[in-house]
């Protein structure tokens, strides 16, 4: 029996290997992956030499390596509306004031 896993994004379920979410493994061989190169981290600025500490480095700081995202739909941003025209009067005036303050 093949074993099946879901990613769920925004409540709804994603089969991986299915619905343009990348399947990690086919199950029909093993893989043997190489080791990481030594890095710094641009977070905090340890070193990063193993998956493990890899796989540490983003618990802790509560992130997601970019190629994990590959093949998921993307996210939209959640407000699409223009800026309204008293709002936009009001960031010009601000600038305005920051602008004729320093002369």
């Amino acid at each position: 029996m093949t074993k099946r896993s879901w990613v769920y994004i925004d409540g709804v379920a994603y089969e991986k290997g299915t619905d343009g979410i990348p399947e990690t493994q086919s199950g029909r061989s093993p893989a043997v992956v190489g080791d990481i190169t030594p890095f710094r981290s641009t977070i905090d600025g340890t070193l990063i030499s193993s998956r493990s500490a890899l796989r540490d480095h983003c618990r802790k700081h509560d992130v997601v390596l970019t190629a994990d995202l590959a093949g998921l739909p993307p996210k939209t941003m959640q407000n699409q509306a223009p800026p309204s025209t008293a709002y936009r009067e009001a960031t010009r005036r601000t600038i305005a004031e920051v602008i004729n303050s320093r002369y």
